[in-house]
């Protein structure tokens, strides 16, 4: 018998196409990991790689997210290649692992999409066997909770976006998965097209909640991101504009004219 769990699956987009078109450095990987370690020559090296850049922050992110989240709650996590497994007790607990990582990664110029659902959730086994020769690594886990919150996230909505399975979205008000201090999760509905989707998912986190130099930040390094994306990741720009307009509409702004702008409108409480 098994206690449901509210479960997060983090995934870094268009990992495989930069895995095809970059060379895998080792070395300025491993380099990474090390704190306190890194020399000019290395990090210029890490940032001229997108592959190493975008692994190693997306590893660097989960990392602090995971030790930010244990100072104030139990978890269990599981990272692999370009994703992970998070799995909490409270929806909120979830939603703030999920927010840091995925403002995070969009301040420093790497996707990500996030799905988080509701479901039993068991680690039943992990084990590392390395020799000279070879490794044998293996983790044992399984439940509702890991197969719908990875239909979430890859329910077909595009976009870097935190995506709501029913099983979660069902949670939004129930007061046993707020946080401490009772406040309300912020959500928004995804649009009417994206809402026909196998997954059910008809909801998703409002994260773009940044203060005012941070919000200009991510912004700006979003528009970097679109103007620099290949034509077939075109699309995930344009939704997830499309859902930061949403989320800046619920809060109270003025809908956007133009998705393309660089900077944004002051917000009316600087006013």
């Amino acid at each position: 018998m098994t206690d449901d769990r509210v479960v997060l699956f983090v995934d870094l987009l268009g990992f495989a196409k930069l895995t095809e078109e970059n060379p895998l450095d080792l070395e300025a990987i491993k380099h990474s990991q090390k704190p306190l370690s890194g020399t000019i020559d290395r990090l210029l090296a890490v940032d001229r790689n997108p592959l190493t850049r975008a692994f190693t922050q997306f590893h660097h992110t989960l990392k602090w997210a995971i030790e930010l989240a244990q100072m104030q709650h139990t978890l269990t996590a599981i990272t692999f290649s370009d994703s992970a497994f998070v799995s909490t007790s409270k929806l909120s607990e979830s939603v703030s692992v999920a927010t840091y990582i995925v403002q995070t990664l969009l301040r420093a110029r790497v996707p990500a999409r996030a799905g988080i659902a509701y479901g039993s959730f068991s680690a039943v086994r992990f084990r590392s066997d390395v020799s000279l020769e070879g490794g044998d690594h293996s983790a044992h886990f399984l439940g509702t909770g890991v197969v719908r919150s990875n239909a979430a996230e890859s329910c077909g909505i595009k976009g870097l976006r935190i995506l709501l399975h029913p099983s979660a979205a069902a949670l939004l008000d129930d007061q046993d998965h707020r946080a401490s201090n009772d406040q309300k999760i912020s959500y928004v509905e995804c649009s009417p097209e994206e809402s026909a989707n196998a997954a059910g998912v008809q909801f998703e986190i409002d994260y773009w909640r940044f203060k005012p130099t941070a919000q200009a930040e991510a912004w700006h390094a979003f528009q970097d991101m679109w103007s620099a994306a290949p034509q077939v990741a075109l699309p995930h720009y344009e939704a997830t504009a499309q859902a930061i307009n949403r989320m800046r509409v619920s809060q109270g702004e003025e809908p956007l004219l133009s998705l393309r702008r660089r900077t944004l409108p002051r917000r009316k409480l600087e006013v």
